[in-house]
């Protein structure tokens, strides 16, 4: 299996950009990319301006709309410039031509199934890429192409809730908090995994397809509403942060006025770095205003707690 670090990196994106001119553009216009920080709670959450990224946040992802479209993710329809790395089987290891970092990749199945459940493939990855962190989005949770299984990655010091999890869950003390155990008030809530390499860690790696939330407006467990964020730490060991969810989107995406606010979270918005195509959007949004989008599209920890000690895991 082919293993990347960050000259190999560096390297297939020189590859791409030589290749794909409009790919370098769009990552050089990410270089001036607006970000700035809120204060939530007990957490920093970053804001960024990306009007690039209209494209998935507005997506209609409906059966219907996902009929009339081509699928962007087969092979057949890619850009003829997009190469792929061979470091999976069953999978095209991808550059995102729409990023929200400096390395966006997006790991996209061979075959044309759905976002079904989590892809435990995405340890794999990690394995091969420990720079990385791994992310997936349900299929009605962010992913604007649920019709076709994927995942994504970007480089772990994008993602500041990854500090938060190896700050408050030690690296020794392997199986399931959740996030309300940690001694500080965070606005979103989300199961912590440590996942050791015997027969206990192998157990818990194997019910993660089922941590996931339900609809808020039928009760009914959904397998669509879950984000999920892999990585290994520092001593190399399994971390894994599963967002159960409620809801695809926040009341205040369909709203008419100038309360409205373009935001559809998916598991980078849920880790801390919620990214907005509209800048009067991003220059308004308040904390209040962020607490609740986690509130409608996650569980509260209240929430979180009873689902999870009704499944006897926390």
């Amino acid at each position: 299996m082919l293993m990347l670090n960050i000259e190999s990196i560096n390297d297939f994106y020189d590859t791409q950009f030589r290749q794909w001119p409009e790919l370098k553009e769009r990552y050089d216009e990410l270089l001036s990319a607006e970000r700035h920080i809120v204060k939530v709670d007990g957490m920093n959450i970053g804001l960024q301006f990306n009007p690039g990224r209209i494209r998935s946040t507005a997506a209609k992802t409906d059966e219907s709309s996902l009929a009339r479209r081509p699928c962007f993710l087969c092979k057949a329809n890619r850009p003829k410039e997009q190469l792929s790395l061979g470091i999976l089987d069953g999978w095209d290891w991808l550059i995102n031509p729409f990023p929200i970092f400096p390395v966006h990749f997006t790991i996209v199945s061979k075959a044309h199934e759905p976002q079904e459940e989590i892809p435990l493939d995405m340890v794999a990855a990690a394995d091969a890429a420990p720079c990385l962190v791994f992310f997936y989005n349900g299929a009605r949770s962010g992913a604007s192409a649920p019709d076709h299984l994927h995942f994504q990655a970007t480089l772990k010091e994008e993602m500041p809730l990854l500090r938060v999890v190896e700050k408050y869950h030690p690296a020794e003390k392997s199986g399931i908090l959740t996030s309300a155990d940690f001694p500080v008030s965070l606005p979103v809530a989300f199961l912590s995994l440590t996942i050791l390499p015997d027969p206990e860690g192998m157990q818990l790696l194997s019910i993660l397809p089922k941590l996931y939330g339900f609809d808020a407006t039928t009760g009914a467990p959904d397998p669509g509403m879950v984000n999920v964020i892999v990585w290994l730490d520092e001593a190399r060991r399994l971390r894994v942060v599963v967002f159960p969810r409620k809801a695809h989107r926040p009341e205040c995406f369909a709203r008419n006025d100038e309360s409205q606010r373009i935001v559809s979270p998916g598991a980078v918005d849920m880790a801390g770095m919620i990214i907005l195509p509209r800048k009067e959007d991003f220059d308004i949004l308040s904390p209040e205003e962020i607490a609740s989008i986690y509130n409608q599209c996650g569980l509260t920890q209240a929430e979180l707690k009873s689902l999870f000690n009704d499944k006897g895991l926390v």
